[in-house]
């Protein structure tokens, strides 16, 4: 059956946003691809736009996790609210993964080994934004998409749905 393509995922993040819900914990493995087609699971951290978690989200994989978050949870803010931005944000960093084998950011780049460093180490540097995009261009097109979003603000990151929209656009890339 093969992976979900990328615009799939986004329009199933789309319509889960449509119902007025936050996955909370976007990443690849949960993502399945079934015959009635792409599927999200593992809804642990999902909540309704609107309602308090009912605990304090610690935090996704660390590298999927976008800057407001990390910027909050360094600080110890609680509860941390995830949002349709932030779903967006993990989305765009899971496919940026996908694509080129690699997390989206360089912590190299800004003297941080992710293999040593603590997850606060790499929180902060997301959360601080110091970390650049890391410069491994597999598909250009694609990539310079998915870089608007990584690189966007909460308030100006693209819905679910606009980033379905601008993958369609890539043609067969996006499909």
């Amino acid at each position: 059956m093969g992976s979900p393509a990328p615009v799939h995922v986004a329009r199933a993040v789309a319509e889960l946003h449509g119902r007025g819900w936050v996955h909370g914990d976007l990443q690849s493995a949960h993502v399945i691809r079934t015959v009635d087609g792409v599927r999200l699971i593992d809804f642990a951290w999902a909540r309704h736009l609107g309602e308090t978690p009912w605990s304090a989200f610690r935090g996704t994989m660390v590298h999927l996790t976008a800057p407001e978050l990390a910027a909050e949870i360094t600080v110890g803010s609680q509860p941390v609210l995830t949002s349709f931005a932030s779903d967006v944000y993990a989305l765009a960093a899971s496919l940026w993964t996908a694509v080129t084998g690699d997390w989206p950011l360089d912590y190299e780049a800004v003297g941080i080994d992710r293999k040593s460093a603590g997850p606060v180490a790499l929180l902060e540097a997301v959360g601080e934004r110091t970390a650049p995009l890391v410069g491994t261009e597999v598909w250009p097109e694609f990539q310079q998409v998915l870089k608007e979003v990584l690189l966007a603000d909460a308030r100006n990151r693209p819905s679910a749905a606009e980033l379905a929209d601008r993958l369609t656009a890539l043609g067969e890339l996006g499909r």
